[in-house]
């Protein structure tokens, strides 16, 4: 038994967390919340969460997912892909399973408001991510998270589950 996939990819303070927990809200089904920063979390405090420190979290999230799916749940996956290389390590790890990849976009503006008010993100990494992390992915799906509301949002995605 296989789960169902919803991949959320956007830039830092774009709206994936929020939109992850609305969509766990708005569905009968149960969907598990897998998130980088979940992953990022478990690293030490005294050294800095990186792709440098840790170059393969991205990899070892994908197959986590893969795990969760093959023992059949439902999984919202919130990840910053690192381009067309994190694209392919999905489709290589995730081969074979119905994923919906939604990608999350917000005006980088409004993602720098965000990341100012957060207090919590380095200033400019949703800048710094907007361009890359969308490089060589393709899409079912494109929600926007300023012009559109979050239930809005999760609706237009669970819909298409």
């Amino acid at each position: 038994m296989k789960g169902t996939v919803i991949v959320l990819n956007g830039t830092s303070s774009s709206g994936k967390t929020t939109l992850a927990k609305a969509i766990q809200s708005m569905d009968s089904e149960v969907f598990l919340h897998c998130s980088l920063d979940a992953f990022w979390d478990m690293t030490p405090a005294t050294i800095p969460a990186s792709s440098k420190t840790f170059p393969n979290m991205k990899l070892a999230l994908l197959k986590t997912v893969k795990a969760l799916i093959e023992t059949g749940h439902n999984v919202v996956v919130d990840i910053i892909f690192s381009g067309q290389k994190t694209y392919l390590e999905l489709g290589q790890e995730l081969n074979g399973v119905d994923l919906l990849m939604v990608k999350v976009d917000c005006p980088l503006e409004v993602l720098k408001k965000r990341e100012m008010a957060r207090g919590d993100r380095k200033t400019g990494l949703a800048e710094s991510q907007y361009e890359s992390i969308h490089e060589g992915v393709s899409y079912d799906l494109i929600v926007n998270t300023f012009s559109q509301s979050t239930k809005e949002c999760a609706r237009l995605i669970l819909g298409r589950v």
